[in-house]
């Protein structure tokens, strides 16, 4: 038995850094990308709906239940679902705790609870038992309302989706109740670790089935355990830690915060049903590899792009310009050019001021005391394109 010796502590507090350092790193990444998708003329990545694993989701079951794909999503989202199941499979929940950006965003709000209030607080066990099961209704509600209304039901209430449009103009008008679950995540996160995770994310309820199956968990070496509790003391979902023999919880987000607390070496590891033993450093490592690998391989096999194309360019690849495909981010000015439809035609089916003919579609859509959508523009293209 090792306690405490220097290198042992030094091992720890850098694992924990190396993490640190990971999902903010991540989560700066896709908060740029969101930003870049709203303001950036030039090259403009996919939106937030075609970087989460969780439009995946809602797809796949309006594929299974109606054989059509939804708008917003495109096959990047199935290739981060596909990363997310496999990584579920091997290391349980850990894109939960070493990927999600969400996630993120409440670790960080609960770290700073901690600096405020001094201490962590606790949802009592009468109310947080039956609580983390509202995870699963949510899920139950998306996959019946998809399945009904063929769309991406999930997104007007999304937190993450809701992040990724604070700089939107539909804000307000789309992501009200999203503002209002984001404010109250983060906020709940303050005081109780992952408050969204633990209680409202369907992703998370998703994931946890198969990672029940999860090939790695985390397991207690009760022979050498001091019995410190310092394991349980730093589980942000609240598991019991130092007394079980092995986490088999579908709530564990495999963070290993608990690995890395642990003074006593061997005691806490990662262990497979084989007998394999890996360190956290290890199963931060492979979640990232797991991830990048995925995304490589379905980019490489042309499932999956990560830049949007500008209206010009997706008219120049089909030959044509499809109405369907007209976003929020493209100009009235490109529509009349490329679709043969007089400005005035635009201008007096919906009263285009100048500057509106010149801006793109959605800030005409969203400014107030627009009475249009870009759905409109899209049903009027299409009408006038037949004649």
């Amino acid at each position: 038995m090792t306690l405490n010796t220097k290198e042992f502590a030094r091992g720890r507090k850098k694992s924990n850094r190396a993490r640190l350092a990971v999902i903010v790193g991540i989560l700066i990444v896709m908060t740029v990308f969101g930003v870049l998708h709203q303001f950036s003329s030039g090259l403009r990545p996919a939106g937030v709906d075609a970087l989460c694993p969780f439009g995946g989701v809602e797809s796949l079951i309006t594929v299974l239940s109606t054989g059509k794909f939804l708008e917003r999503v495109a096959l990047s989202s199935f290739v981060l679902l596909a990363a997310t199941l496999i990584t579920a499979l091997l290391f349980r929940r850990s894109f939960c705790g070493n990927i999600c950006p969400l996630g993120t965003l409440q670790e960080l709000a609960g770290r700073l609870g901690r600096r405020i209030f001094g201490r962590r607080f606790t949802v009592p066990e009468r109310i947080d038992r039956p609580a983390r099961y509202l995870k699963y209704a949510v899920l139950a509600v998306v996959v019946v309302f998809s399945v009904i209304l063929g769309e991406l039901v999930f997104r007007p209430y999304d937190p993450w989706v809701t992040w990724q449009h604070l700089t939107s103009v539909e804000l307000f008008s789309e992501f009200l109740f999203g503002l209002a679950i984001l404010a109250v995540s983060l906020g709940a996160s303050l005081l109780y670790d992952r408050f969204f995770c633990k209680y409202l994310c369907p992703l998370g309820a998703f994931v946890a089935i198969p990672a029940k199956a999860g090939y790695f968990r985390v397991t207690r070496n009760a022979e050498t355990c001091i019995d410190c509790g310092a394991c349980t003391r730093v589980c942000p979902v609240n598991i019991p830690v130092a007394v079980l023999p092995s986490v088999t919880s579908a709530e564990c987000i495999n963070c290993n915060l608990c690995v890395n607390a642990c003074p006593v070496q061997n005691t806490l590891v990662n262990d497979g049903s084989k007998r394999g033993r890996i360190g956290a450093n290890t199963v931060l490592a492979a979640t990232v590899a797991i991830f990048a690998v995925t995304v490589l391989v379905g980019t490489w096999a042309g499932g999956a792009e990560w830049t949007i194309k500008g209206i010009e360019e997706r008219v120049m690849a089909a030959g044509v310009l499809n109405p369907d495909e007209i976003k929020g981010s493209d100009l009235f000015a490109d529509l009349a050019r490329l679709s043969g439809i007089p400005k005035e035609a635009f201008t007096e089916k919906f009263g285009l001021t100048d500057a509106d003919y010149s801006g793109r579609l959605r800030d005409w859509a969203h400014k107030p005391g627009s009475a249009y959508e870009v759905e409109d523009v899209r049903a009027f293209v299409q009408e006038k394109m037949k004649k």
